[in-house]
């Protein structure tokens, strides 16, 4: 590891909400922050916690004021939300295909974690059992 991390919407998102796996995910943000571990994730990361949190409206379990509370808790975490890297799309396709990933979203996490160098967190089950074989630096918060 280079002193960075790349983490994944799955991560960020239990951040703010409790679920499964919630407890860990906090105790990475904790521990990255204490250690000063630059947090790196693509762009589309606020982009599918707002969409996460929106569903959550629609289902009636939060408010637009909470929902809007939440997203900005997220959005002073810490996390370096890096810019348009066009070779990171056409790398996370090739992944998405060579792994059979149910969306190309994932694979921005592996294509950029790759291409910087470091570990990828991931909450996400399905996407860790899918690529841990290939790729030891991909890692799930369920092993933390």
């Amino acid at each position: 590891m280079n002193g960075s991390v790349v983490l994944d919407a799955s991560v960020a998102f239990k951040w703010v909400i409790e679920e499964e796996r919630t407890a860990e995910s906090r105790a990475m943000l904790v521990q990255w922050r204490g250690n000063r571990t630059r947090m790196l994730a693509p762009s589309l990361i606020m982009s599918e916690i707002a969409n996460a949190l929106y569903q959550r409206i629609r289902r009636g379990e939060l408010t637009l004021n909470e929902t809007m509370q939440l997203l900005y808790a997220v959005q002073i975490s810490g996390i370096e939300i890096l810019g348009y890297d066009p070779s990171i799309h056409t790398r996370a396709l090739e992944l998405a295909h060579q792994f059979n990933l149910r969306a190309a979203y994932d694979a921005h996490y592996l294509a950029l974690a790759e291409r910087v160098g470091c570990d990828l967190w991931t909450a996400d089950e399905r996407l860790w059992n899918s690529v841990r074989a290939a790729f030891g630096w991909v890692r799930w918060i369920g092993e933390a």
